[in-house]
């Protein structure tokens, strides 16, 4: 991001959260794809009069389901509705609005009557669905063009469908062929909004339950960087995992018992006053949160996203972990069986020059190689 005096910009990092809490991105995405659908004359009052629309549109869900023969898509619209309060529009209404039948009308004369549809007032602020309305390429096309953005596109499937990425198949429909020429040109159009839904033995209820939770799952418009604690007893696999995460997602994992003791041996502001607090440091929940805090900031943790291990560990280490600048957006508890825990931990040494841990149980034969000491967090 820049001004016109191309001085580079950046948002401080306390505005991170609050921009993706509210979603700010997505707002003012919507907004600009308002401007550009309606190309008004005067752009600062429209902006005025869209602003609180915009705020309401960005939330709503837009979904399109895709035609599946032999499902009544109708009947499960009408009960995600049901729950969502969505307005349906299905190929009945459009028939209404056009005045003539669907397959007689070209695809710019569909959409635009689609278009109309959900540009109503009631349509606009509660979201839609549409079923049976875009059954082909052409349609789906001259809707994008349009600027009707659908936030999800649900693909119904069930069990007695061959495989979509089989070329060769047999005992199907006679319609088939097409069907799956179609369907497959609208999955490839939308391929970034597409959420299978396999149907298999569930019941009308379950299908639209499963719907609804899919259109509560929204993209956003910029990636938001992970920051996320792990939690869990000794001996679960906390740093197991957040290495494992690190590797995976580029992100930087940040083990708070190396941390504190880097900090303690600095000449830092925080260094002095963990050393002022001795024994009783980690009952200080504010020292601590500054010291994760000021680690969180640093420019790798911005930019990658990061992972936290061995903090908090109690209630009020929680509540000031939620007054970082950049606070957690993720918080995974890892259960396990506390005699595996106690086994894990069981044969864990340290070896007391180099700081390493060694499994004896693995290795028994590095007792001998090794000066080993029970961690201090086992000493009785």
């Amino acid at each position: 991001m820049s001004d016109p005096a191309k001085r580079p910009l950046s948002f401080p990092p306390w505005h991170i959260p609050y921009l993706e809490k509210h979603r700010i991105y997505e707002l003012f995405h919507e907004i600009a794809r308002e401007m550009v659908i309606q190309k008004p004359a005067d752009h600062v009052t429209f902006m005025k009069h869209i602003l609180q629309n915009a705020a309401k549109s960005r939330d709503v869900a837009r979904v399109i389901l895709l035609q599946s023969p032999k499902i009544n898509c109708l009947e499960i619209a009408n009960e995600i509705a049901g729950v969502t309060k969505q307005v349906v529009i299905s190929d009945g209404t459009l028939m209404n609005c056009l005045k003539t039948n669907i397959s007689m009308c070209s695809p710019k004369t569909v959409a635009r009557c689609l278009a109309f549809l959900v540009r109503t007032e009631g349509t606009y602020d509660v979201g839609w669905i549409m079923v049976d309305c875009i059954k082909t390429a052409a349609v789906a096309k001259e809707l994008l063009q349009l600027g009707i953005l659908p936030t999800h596109v649900l693909h119904l499937i069930p069990s007695f469908y061959p495989d979509f990425k089989q070329l060769m198949y047999c005992n199907v429909l006679y319609e088939w062929p097409e069907y799956r020429r179609n369907v497959m040109a609208l999955r490839d159009i939308f391929k970034d909004l597409i959420r299978e839904i396999y149907l298999d033995k569930k019941n009308l209820r379950e299908i639209a339950r499963e719907c609804v939770a899919q259109s509560k799952i929204r993209k956003n418009i910029k990636p938001i960087k992970p920051r996320v604690i792990l939690i869990g007893p000794r001996g679960s696999g906390r740093k197991t995992q957040a290495k494992l995460l690190a590797k995976h997602l580029n992100i930087v994992h940040v083990d708070f018992e190396a941390l504190i003791c880097t900090i303690w041996m600095s000449e830092t502001e925080l260094g002095v006053k963990l050393r002022l607090c001795k024994n009783e440091a980690c009952f200080h929940s504010e020292l601590l949160s500054q010291i994760i805090n000021k680690r969180v900031l640093e420019e790798d943790c911005l930019i990658n996203g990061w992972v936290l291990t061995g903090f908090p560990y109690t209630e009020m280490d929680f509540k000031y972990l939620d007054t970082l600048d950049t606070p957690a957006n993720r918080v995974i508890f890892l259960e396990c069986d506390l005699n595996i825990c106690r086994e894990r931990i069981k044969y864990r040494k340290v070896n007391v020059e180099t700081g390493s841990v060694t499994n004896l149980k693995h290795d028994p034969d590095a007792v001998d190689q090794k000066n080993f000491k029970t961690t201090s967090k086992r000493r009785k």
